[in-house]
Protein backbone atom coordinates (compact mmCIF):
# COMPACT_ATOMS: atom_id res chain seq x y z
CA UNK A 1 0.00 0.00 0.00
CA UNK A 2 2.89 2.59 0.92
CA UNK A 3 4.53 2.08 -2.38
CA UNK A 4 1.25 2.50 -4.23
CA UNK A 5 0.83 5.65 -2.16
CA UNK A 6 4.54 6.61 -2.98
CA UNK A 7 3.88 6.30 -6.21
CA UNK A 8 0.87 8.37 -6.68
CA UNK A 9 3.04 11.65 -5.13
CA UNK A 10 5.92 10.18 -7.64
CA UNK A 11 3.28 10.92 -10.27
CA UNK A 12 1.61 13.80 -8.51
CA UNK A 13 4.48 16.84 -8.09
CA UNK A 14 4.00 19.97 -9.29
CA UNK A 15 5.54 23.18 -9.50
CA UNK A 16 5.91 24.45 -6.04
CA UNK A 17 4.32 27.70 -7.22
CA UNK A 18 0.76 26.42 -6.82
CA UNK A 19 1.07 25.55 -3.11
CA UNK A 20 2.24 29.53 -2.52
CA UNK A 21 -0.55 30.54 -4.46
CA UNK A 22 -3.16 28.71 -3.72
CA UNK A 23 -6.05 30.65 -1.31
CA UNK A 24 -6.58 27.94 1.19
CA UNK A 25 -2.35 27.31 1.84
CA UNK A 26 -1.46 31.37 1.73
CA UNK A 27 -4.06 31.94 4.55
CA UNK A 28 -4.04 28.84 6.64
CA UNK A 29 0.02 29.21 6.69
CA UNK A 30 -0.63 32.81 7.41
CA UNK A 31 -2.95 31.49 10.68
CA UNK A 32 -0.35 28.62 11.57
CA UNK A 33 2.92 31.20 10.89
CA UNK A 34 4.18 29.79 14.50
CA UNK A 35 3.41 26.15 14.49
CA UNK A 36 2.92 23.34 11.92
CA UNK A 37 -0.27 23.13 10.67
CA UNK A 38 -2.26 20.69 12.59
CA UNK A 39 -3.17 17.58 10.49
CA UNK A 40 -7.00 18.15 11.15
CA UNK A 41 -6.61 20.81 9.17
CA UNK A 42 -5.29 19.61 6.62
CA UNK A 43 -7.51 16.30 6.04
CA UNK A 44 -10.51 18.84 6.68
CA UNK A 45 -9.61 20.67 3.41
CA UNK A 46 -9.30 17.56 1.54
CA UNK A 47 -13.18 16.51 3.05
CA UNK A 48 -14.25 19.72 2.17
CA UNK A 49 -12.66 19.58 -1.62
CA UNK A 50 -14.72 16.45 -2.02
CA UNK A 51 -17.61 17.96 -0.63
CA UNK A 52 -17.45 20.56 -3.29
CA UNK A 53 -16.74 17.80 -6.38
CA UNK A 54 -19.90 16.30 -5.04
CA UNK A 55 -21.57 19.04 -5.58
CA UNK A 56 -20.24 19.77 -8.82
CA UNK A 57 -21.31 16.14 -9.97
CA UNK A 58 -24.94 16.69 -8.89
CA UNK A 59 -24.98 19.62 -10.97
CA UNK A 60 -27.61 19.18 -13.99
CA UNK A 61 -25.77 21.16 -16.30
CA UNK A 62 -22.14 19.83 -16.51
CA UNK A 63 -21.90 17.24 -19.54
CA UNK A 64 -20.56 13.56 -18.70
CA UNK A 65 -17.26 14.04 -19.37
CA UNK A 66 -17.24 16.52 -16.47
CA UNK A 67 -18.89 13.98 -14.44
CA UNK A 68 -16.11 11.38 -15.45
CA UNK A 69 -13.79 14.19 -14.15
CA UNK A 70 -15.67 14.51 -11.06
CA UNK A 71 -15.40 10.81 -10.04
CA UNK A 72 -11.85 10.52 -10.62
CA UNK A 73 -11.12 13.80 -8.89
CA UNK A 74 -13.30 11.92 -5.80
CA UNK A 75 -11.16 8.65 -6.18
CA UNK A 76 -7.62 11.06 -5.98
CA UNK A 77 -8.81 13.41 -3.17
CA UNK A 78 -9.68 9.88 -0.87
CA UNK A 79 -6.92 8.40 -1.67
CA UNK A 80 -5.14 11.61 -0.36
CA UNK A 81 -7.51 11.60 2.18
CA UNK A 82 -6.57 8.23 3.39
CA UNK A 83 -3.00 8.51 3.33
CA UNK A 84 -3.20 11.69 5.90
CA UNK A 85 -5.36 9.56 8.10
CA UNK A 86 -2.75 6.61 7.83
CA UNK A 87 0.31 9.11 8.79
CA UNK A 88 2.03 8.02 5.64
CA UNK A 89 1.86 11.48 4.42
CA UNK A 90 4.46 14.78 5.17
CA UNK A 91 2.93 18.27 4.85
CA UNK A 92 5.16 18.82 2.40
CA UNK A 93 4.09 16.21 0.01
CA UNK A 94 0.23 16.66 1.05
CA UNK A 95 0.84 20.52 -0.52
CA UNK A 96 2.49 19.62 -3.64
CA UNK A 97 -0.22 16.14 -3.73
CA UNK A 98 -3.32 18.47 -3.06
CA UNK A 99 -2.32 21.81 -5.10
CA UNK A 100 -1.93 19.64 -8.51
CA UNK A 101 -5.22 18.19 -7.78
CA UNK A 102 -7.45 21.52 -7.72
CA UNK A 103 -5.17 22.96 -10.19
CA UNK A 104 -6.77 20.32 -12.58
CA UNK A 105 -10.24 20.99 -10.98
CA UNK A 106 -9.65 24.59 -11.65
CA UNK A 107 -8.71 23.93 -15.59
CA UNK A 108 -11.92 21.56 -15.98
CA UNK A 109 -13.96 24.61 -14.46
CA UNK A 110 -12.15 27.09 -16.96
CA UNK A 111 -12.79 24.86 -20.05
CA UNK A 112 -16.68 24.70 -18.23
CA UNK A 113 -16.53 28.40 -17.64
CA UNK A 114 -17.53 28.31 -14.01
CA UNK A 115 -16.52 30.59 -11.77
CA UNK A 116 -13.22 30.01 -10.10
CA UNK A 117 -11.61 31.78 -7.24
CA UNK A 118 -9.16 29.55 -5.04
CA UNK A 119 -6.03 31.57 -6.85
CA UNK A 120 -7.65 34.76 -5.75
CA UNK A 121 -6.24 36.37 -2.59
CA UNK A 122 -7.38 39.54 -0.74
CA UNK A 123 -3.43 40.77 -2.18
CA UNK A 124 -3.93 39.81 -5.90
CA UNK A 125 -4.89 43.01 -7.10
CA UNK A 126 -6.48 46.37 -5.59
CA UNK A 127 -9.74 45.78 -7.12
CA UNK A 128 -12.02 42.89 -8.17
CA UNK A 129 -14.78 42.64 -10.16
CA UNK A 130 -18.27 42.34 -8.10
CA UNK A 131 -18.84 38.78 -8.68
CA UNK A 132 -15.35 37.72 -7.89
CA UNK A 133 -15.38 39.77 -4.76
CA UNK A 134 -18.08 38.25 -3.36
CA UNK A 135 -17.04 35.07 -3.93
CA UNK A 136 -13.83 35.41 -2.93
CA UNK A 137 -14.65 36.35 0.47
CA UNK A 138 -17.54 33.96 0.89
CA UNK A 139 -14.48 31.50 0.31
CA UNK A 140 -12.40 33.31 3.22
CA UNK A 141 -15.61 32.80 5.46
CA UNK A 142 -15.36 29.37 4.54
CA UNK A 143 -11.58 28.71 5.36
CA UNK A 144 -12.30 30.41 8.84
CA UNK A 145 -15.20 28.51 9.34
CA UNK A 146 -13.17 25.59 8.71
CA UNK A 147 -10.63 26.01 11.02
CA UNK A 148 -13.28 27.05 14.29
CA UNK A 149 -14.37 23.79 13.86
CA UNK A 150 -10.98 22.18 13.37
CA UNK A 151 -9.57 24.49 16.67
CA UNK A 152 -13.14 23.45 18.72
CA UNK A 153 -12.58 19.74 18.47
CA UNK A 154 -8.54 20.47 19.21
CA UNK A 155 -10.00 22.44 22.66
CA UNK A 156 -9.32 25.59 21.51
CA UNK A 157 -12.70 27.43 20.85
CA UNK A 158 -11.20 30.56 22.34
CA UNK A 159 -8.99 31.04 19.85
CA UNK A 160 -11.39 31.99 16.91
CA UNK A 161 -12.34 35.78 17.20
CA UNK A 162 -16.35 35.64 16.94
CA UNK A 163 -16.80 39.14 17.26
CA UNK A 164 -14.25 39.58 14.06
CA UNK A 165 -15.63 36.66 12.46
CA UNK A 166 -19.36 38.34 12.55
CA UNK A 167 -17.65 41.55 11.23
CA UNK A 168 -16.54 39.98 8.35
CA UNK A 169 -19.55 38.16 7.66
CA UNK A 170 -21.57 41.11 8.27
CA UNK A 171 -19.55 42.82 5.25
CA UNK A 172 -19.95 39.98 3.22
CA UNK A 173 -23.93 40.27 3.59
CA UNK A 174 -23.99 44.08 2.90
CA UNK A 175 -21.59 43.08 0.04
CA UNK A 176 -24.82 40.82 -1.06
CA UNK A 177 -27.47 42.93 -0.68
CA UNK A 178 -25.69 46.06 -2.35
CA UNK A 179 -27.35 47.60 -5.63
CA UNK A 180 -24.61 48.03 -7.85
CA UNK A 181 -26.01 51.50 -10.17
CA UNK A 182 -24.68 52.43 -13.25
CA UNK A 183 -23.69 56.23 -11.84
CA UNK A 184 -22.89 58.07 -15.21
CA UNK A 185 -23.12 56.68 -18.22
CA UNK A 186 -20.15 58.85 -19.36
CA UNK A 187 -17.80 57.36 -16.40
CA UNK A 188 -16.57 54.16 -17.15
CA UNK A 189 -17.21 51.54 -14.51
CA UNK A 190 -13.94 51.27 -12.94
CA UNK A 191 -13.90 54.66 -12.32
CA UNK A 192 -17.74 54.56 -10.78
CA UNK A 193 -18.72 55.64 -7.53
CA UNK A 194 -20.28 52.03 -6.75
CA UNK A 195 -16.98 50.72 -8.33
CA UNK A 196 -15.12 52.45 -5.44
CA UNK A 197 -17.56 51.31 -3.09
CA UNK A 198 -16.37 47.77 -4.03
CA UNK A 199 -12.58 49.18 -3.38
CA UNK A 200 -13.71 50.44 -0.14
CA UNK A 201 -15.72 46.70 0.82
CA UNK A 202 -12.09 45.56 -0.28
CA UNK A 203 -9.91 47.35 2.41
CA UNK A 204 -11.95 46.53 5.37
CA UNK A 205 -11.98 42.79 4.71
CA UNK A 206 -8.32 43.08 4.28
CA UNK A 207 -8.40 45.15 7.55
CA UNK A 208 -10.52 42.42 9.09
CA UNK A 209 -8.76 39.83 7.71
CA UNK A 210 -5.43 41.38 9.17
CA UNK A 211 -7.31 41.66 12.75
CA UNK A 212 -8.37 38.23 12.89
CA UNK A 213 -5.18 36.59 11.59
CA UNK A 214 -3.14 38.54 14.17
CA UNK A 215 -5.57 37.42 17.40
CA UNK A 216 -5.36 33.79 15.97
CA UNK A 217 -1.36 34.07 15.91
CA UNK A 218 -0.90 35.08 19.21
CA UNK A 219 -4.10 33.48 21.37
Amino acid sequence: MKTAIGLLFLFAVINVSYSTSLREFTFMKSLYAREDMPRLVLTSMITRRIDQVKTLYESKSILEDAKIFCNSTEQSLNLLLESMNANDTQNGEFFESYSHIVQLIADVSNVMNLHYVDYLTVNSRDSFPRDELQAMMDAYISDIEMVRMCEVSMGRADRVDMKILERIKSLSNEMRNYTFYRDDSFVSESMSISRKTMDQCLWQFKFLLNKFTSTFIHY
